[in-house]
């Protein structure tokens, strides 16, 4: 990983408008645990708004933006030529940029989910089972959505369409989709750490770790090698 590129990449990403939404989107979740909270008067119902709200919703959204946000819009706007122009491996530069989105989307959806839990009532083991499962999704689904960053100008949409229509329409539909949804990775791998019920960790711990690695490594490696392409066809 280089370091300089990973500190631009975090100086770019929090030193625009979408680190404010970024910040917007976990304190949005503690004020929904906490109001529903006060209304039903039961932890388990805050519980289940960090399941289908924090996991389903506000993970993968703050990964989303912090993924597009340090890789897209260098594609879009062509600059990333300058920065392929330095003697770095593309791998590198791919590695060091989603190093720095999922430092940024693991604080806040682990600090954010925990913080909803604490307001929302529910006991220590949801606190750390919460704050564990935001690390972890984040880190998966920003590796993810670096891949659909660097493999199309449409990576928010794309981004959107998995996280939003693919894991919550067919995870309802379909069981099988379980084996390919980073949102039950990360509730099996989760469920197994912190030793809470998780509603889709319905697959082997070990296939989910898998899984988890597959995920990272090709998400970071297609990055980089979608980022070699670029400066040898100089398209876009």
């Amino acid at each position: 990983m280089n370091l300089t590129i990973a500190r631009l990449a975090l100086r770019a990403l929090l030193g625009q408008r979408r680190g404010f939404v970024l910040l917007a989107l976990p304190l949005v979740l503690v004020a929904l645990a906490a109001t529903v909270r006060a209304l039903t008067r039961e932890p388990m119902s805050a519980g289940l708004v960090i399941v289908e709200v924090g996991l389903a919703v506000v993970v993968p959204l703050v990964a989303l933006l912090a993924a597009n946000g340090v890789l897209g819009p260098e594609i879009d706007d062509g600059s990333v030529v300058y920065l392929l122009s330095t003697p770095v491996s593309r791998y590198v530069v791919a590695a060091s940029k989603w190093a720095a989105a999922a430092c940024v989307s693991a604080m806040l959806s682990s600090g954010g989910l925990a913080a909803a839990a604490l307001a929302g009532g529910v006991n220590s083991q949801w606190v750390l089972g919460s704050a564990v499962a935001g690390a972890i999704g984040a880190v998966l689904y920003t590796a993810l959505f670096c891949l659909l960053s660097a493999a199309t100008r449409h990576g928010m949409v794309a981004g959107l369409i998995y996280a939003l229509v693919l894991e919550r329409a067919l995870a309802s539909l379909l069981s099988g989709f379980r084996y390919l949804s980073v949102q039950a990775f990360t509730q099996r791998i989760t469920e197994s750490v912190a030793g809470i019920d998780l509603p889709l960790a319905t697959i082997g711990l070990g296939y989910a770790l898998i899984a988890a690695l597959v995920v990272l490594v090709l998400g970071v490696g297609f990055a980089g090698w979608r980022l070699q392409r670029f400066q040898l066809r100089g398209d876009e």
